[in-house]
């Protein structure tokens, strides 16, 4: 295993602290506790990699009166407890050796496209097929204990059942059409019964897209379920929570240390971020092991794609009219539900954002990664060089050839009052020190250019490449110089 994949091995934990996570899950523990059934529908990605199973465990932590189906053929099974125990109908379960799943499971078909930096997840195949298998209601009343319809009993005016929350794992079952058979009869049950929120036994079916019929996420009575996909879960604040202790242990963030390394630093970080957007595991590999360098970006990012196995061979994403008001939808339309089931396309920071391996193939893959690099650099450098631009205009009083007011005169057109000066775009003070209108010595002109073509590349929405980004950074550390120099006029503007 190379350094990256070492270090974008597991995050679970981290990942349960992170402030989409628990608004998402917050969101459908809300629904649950006012009586809706919900449907909580994941990318196949987040099951592959067990992600799924423990924030179903997670979220049951928080929960009272879960009672979980155990899948066919399992017996007894029930779901382990997270770390905090959680209660069902037959009582309180703890944590304890054993988790339910088959270790070292080998489906012959090699491992899933979405396996990173070398994590072997262990996932629950589903049941084998069996002419005997038992149905969800039948393994739901040996669950509950009871011998005739649980739903009748579950719904009966005076049910001693306590309103429990049926938890159904859904890619743990064979029979897609029995989990949207019991959604509807439940819900049309609940729906019947009268009974108050408070008294509903709910179903808390966590599945992705191919676990059911395909009409099931529409049918879903909105007045006794509620739906809730995995989309915009994530955001700026959680991709960049994760891998602050990548970027940390980088070499090539500086860390601590002179200010331009801190700046290289946050520029790692920020492109880091902005390029992997809601794909947490590809920013946690992508701070590991790029070197900071514009110039071996592109060759990085195919590099882990394609240790990943998620290179799209002929990238399918292309932006149309409509995608864009998609991103603050609910949920992923219609055309673009197969690349998001895949986990290839999120919705993150107001954006559709296809994830690299969509993209990095591409004709088109330059320009993604300029568009996205440049964005990081303006957040990045454009503060810095407004306080830089404003340290020059702070100098003008005893910069200026002529005095001040001589100097506005010039300008007046542009700037209404001789305070206005002080917001003096960095173009018009290089235009003064060429005319002989501002006085500057060589150190302080040498900034200024750097300054002012640094501005002008990123005004035109073009990245600034790493010898302009080292000499942007270089003089962005300068120390300040009082001395005024004598008059320049003879550049070109």
């Amino acid at each position: 295993m190379t350094a990256a994949e070492d270090a974008a091995g597991p995050r679970d934990a981290e990942f349960l602290r992170l402030p989409g996570l628990r608004r998402h899950l917050a969101a459908i523990e809300r629904d649950l506790g006012n009586g809706f059934t919900c449907l909580w529908l994941l990318p196949s990605p987040l099951v592959e990699r067990v992600e799924a199973d423990l924030y179903v465990d997670e979220l049951c932590s928080t929960l009272n009166n879960v009672v979980e189906i155990p899948c066919a053929g399992t017996g007894d099974y029930s779901a382990p407890a997270p770390a905090s125990s959680w209660q069902t109908s037959a009582g309180w379960y703890d944590d304890g050796p054993g988790d339910g799943l088959l270790d070292d499971y080998d489906d012959g078909l090699g491992d899933p496209p979405w396996l990173n930096g070398g994590y072997t997840p262990t996932v629950v195949p589903k049941p084998a097929h069996s002419q005997t298998r038992s149905t969800l209601e039948e393994r739901l009343s040996k669950r509950l204990g009871v011998a005739g319809d649980p739903v009748e009993y579950l719904t009966a005016p005076e049910s001693p059942g306590g309103a429990p929350i049926i938890l159904i794992r859904a890619w743990q079952e064979e029979d897609d059409a029995g989990v949207a058979r019991l959604l509807r009869r439940l819900t049309a049950a609940v729906k019947g019964s009268g009974l108050a929120p408070g008294r509903r036994p709910r179903l808390l079916v966590a599945a992705r897209l191919h676990d059911l019929t395909v009409d099931a996420p529409e049918s879903l009575d909105a007045a006794f379920g509620r739906v809730h996909w995995w989309w915009s879960v994530w955001g700026r604040l959680d991709t960049a929570t994760v891998i602050a202790d990548a970027v940390v242990g980088n070499p090539s963030a500086g860390g601590p240390g002179t200010p331009a390394k801190r700046i290289l630093g946050a520029l790692l970080a920020e492109t880091v971020s902005e390029i992997s957007g809601p794909d947490m595991w590809m920013a946690l590999r992508l701070a590991a092991a790029w070197d900071g360098r514009l110039s071996s970006l592109r060759s990085t990012l195919s590099g882990l794609s394609s240790a990943g196995g998620r290179v799209v061979a002929q990238p399918t994403w292309s932006p149309v009219a409509g995608h864009a008001a998609a991103a603050y939808g609910s949920v992923p339309g219609q055309p673009l539900r197969s690349q998001w089931s895949a986990g290839l396309l999120d919705s993150w920071e107001g954006q559709l954002r296809p994830s690299v391996p969509l993209w990095i193939g591409s004709p088109s893959a330059q320009n993604q990664l300029d568009k996205l690099v440049w964005q990081s650099q303006n957040r990045v450098l454009l503060p810095l060089i407004d306080d830089a631009r404003a340290e020059f205009t702070g100098r003008l009083p005893r910069f200026a050839a002529q005095g001040i007011k001589h100097l506005h005169h010039l300008y007046r057109d542009r700037y209404a009052t001789v305070a206005d000066l002080d917001s003096m775009e960095l173009g018009d003070i290089w235009s003064g020190v060429n005319q002989g209108f501002i006085r500057m010595n060589g150190t302080q002109y040498n900034r200024l250019k750097v300054l002012r073509d640094a501005r002008n590349e990123l005004a035109h929405r073009r990245p600034l490449d790493d010898r302009s980004l080292d000499s942007t950074v270089r003089v962005l550390t300068q120390p300040a110089d009082d001395q005024a120099g004598p008059p320049r006029r003879a550049e070109a503007l």
